[in-house]
């Protein structure tokens, strides 16, 4: 084989691992978005992003680790969350996504996202 295309083999494999690289990486990063029930359905799921809002009078805090474990509903199903980490404007009864795994009925999040809450309360009283 001549040293020129001994060349463009090396660079041409080097490429493709490295494309196969970045996708993979990728995919890693994406997290699939699961209703609550769509997850209790699966009864497992490593790396999704829940959608839900949470359960008024659910929650318990844990001031030494700070931990909360709170439930997460669609408005059909409800699964226990269990989140570490600090978190500003947490409320009850406002929507929320969570990402992490759900195991052993329990679902552990990374990651808590809350909606505006400001913005549920406005249309509440506009609506009631």
């Amino acid at each position: 084989m001549e040293k020129g295309n001994r060349v463009k083999l090396l660079v041409g494999i080097s490429v493709i691992v490295f494309s196969v690289l970045i996708i993979v990486s990728f995919n890693k990063g994406l997290s699939p978005y699961l209703s609550v029930s769509q997850v209790v359905e699966k009864g497992y799921a490593e790396n999704v992003q829940v959608n839900g809002t949470i359960v008024p009078n659910s929650t318990s805090y844990f001031f030494e680790n700070n931990t909360r474990i709170f439930r997460l509903s669609d408005g059909k199903t409800e699964i226990v969350v269990r989140y570490r980490g600090s978190i500003t404007n947490y409320q009850e009864g406002i929507p929320a996504v969570v990402k992490g795994d759900y195991k052993d009925g329990v679902f552990y999040a990374e990651d808590l996202l809350l909606k505006c809450p400001s913005k549920y309360e406005v249309e509440k009283a506009e609506t009631g």
